[in-house]
C-alpha cells in the first residue's frame, strides 16, 4: 500500500499502486504497461517527497511509439498523484551508431537500425521533448539544465556501451534525482542478451564501480500485478537505481495497510 490521497468513488485508492495500476489499465492506458507501472511509482515517490513535479526518460526513442505512450503514462500518474510530469525522449536520431564493442552484440543489432522519423514524431507529441545525439554528450548536458528530479528511465539503448553512457544520468548530484529511480530495461534476456553483454553487462560494470548507488532488479513485482498482466515479461525487466547517498533516502514514503497488520497479530481468543 502506497500513497496518501483517495480521489473519491471514480477515481482509484492513492493508497495503492495495484489499485492505480489497476484503473489506469481498464481505462485503456495497456500499450505499455511497464511503462505505466514505472510512471505511478515515480509519481507517488515524488509527490510523497513533496515535489511538485517529476522527469521520466525514454532512452532510445527509435520510432516514438514508446515516447508517445511515456508522456500518456507521466501524465496520467501526475494528475492522479497531484504532480507534474516531465518527459524527455534521447536518442540519436540517425539509428543505431557503430557498434564500440563486442559487448554491444555486433553480430545480433545492425548499424543504422530504428532511424526516427523526427518531423513526424515532433508533430505528434504534445509535451514531451526530444534530446537529439549521442547520449555520452546529451546526458551530461541535459543534467546541467534546472528540470524536476528524475522518477523514471526507461532504456531501449541495446548496446552495452550506449547504456553505461547514458548511466551518467545516476551520477548526478541528489538534486536531480529521486532517492531510488524506478527503471526499465528492454534487452536484459534472450539471444545475445547476458550478464556479460549489452544492458545487463552495463548494470553489472556500474554495481561495480558504485558503493553508493546500486541498479537493482525488483523481484517478485508479478503477485502484485492482475492475472493478465503476469505471464507477460515486462515485470522481469523493472529494476529501482538506489542512491544510498541521497539525503531523502531514508524518508517513509510507503503507508501500510492495516490487514497487514492484523495478519501479524494474534487471535483475540484461543
Amino acid at each position: 500500500m502506497i500513497g496518501r490521497r483517495r480521489l473519491g468513488p471514480e477515481r482509484p485508492d492513492t493508497d495503492d499502486l495495484s489499485s492505480m495500476f489497476r484503473w489506469c489499465l481498464a481505462r485503456g492506458l495497456d500499450t505499455r504497461p511497464q511503462y505505466l507501472w514505472g510512471s505511478l511509482l515515480a509519481a507517488h515517490t515524488a509527490a510523497s517527497l513533496g515535489h511538485p513535479a517529476y522527469s521520466a526518460i525514454e532512452f532510445g526513442v527509435a520510432g516514438g511509439n514508446g515516447l508517445l505512450a511515456l508522456e500518456r503514462t507521466a501524465a496520467m500518474a501526475g494528475e492522479l498523484l497531484g504532480v507534474q510530469a516531465e518527459v524527455y525522449g534521447f536518442d540519436t536520431g540517425t539509428g543505431m551508431p557503430p557498434p564500440a564493442d563486442h559487448r554491444d552484440v555486433p553480430w545480433v543489432i545492425r548499424e543504422g537500425w530504428f532511424e526516427l522519423d523526427e518531423p513526424r514524431l515532433r508533430g505528434m507529441l504534445t509535451s514531451a521533448q526530444l534530446v537529439l545525439g549521442p547520449v555520452a554528450d546529451t546526458v551530461p548536458e541535459w543534467l546541467r539544465a534546472e528540470r524536476a528530479p528524475v522518477a523514471f528511465a526507461a532504456f531501449d539503448l541495446d548496446y552495452y556501451s550506449a547504456t553505461r553512457d547514458a548511466f551518467a544520468l545516476f551520477d548526478a548530484a541528489p538534486e536531480r534525482l529521486l532517492p531510488r529511480v524506478a527503471c526499465y530495461f528492454d534487452d536484459v534476456f534472450g539471444l545475445g542478451w547476458s550478464d556479460f553483454a549489452g544492458e545487463r553487462a552495463a548494470i553489472g560494470d556500474f554495481n561495480a564501480a558504485h558503493e553508493q548507488r546500486k541498479i537493482g532488479k525488483i523481484h517478485g513485482l508479478r503477485y502484485d500485478l492482475p492475472e493478465a498482466q503476469q505471464p507477460l515479461p515486462w515485470h522481469e525487466q523493472m529494476y529501482l537505481a538506489h542512491l544510498f547517498d541521497h539525503p531523502d533516502y531514508s524518508k517513509r514514503v510507503v503507508e501500510i495497510g492495516e490487514a497487514w497488520f492484523d495478519a501479524h497479530r494474534l487471535p483475540t481468543e484461543p
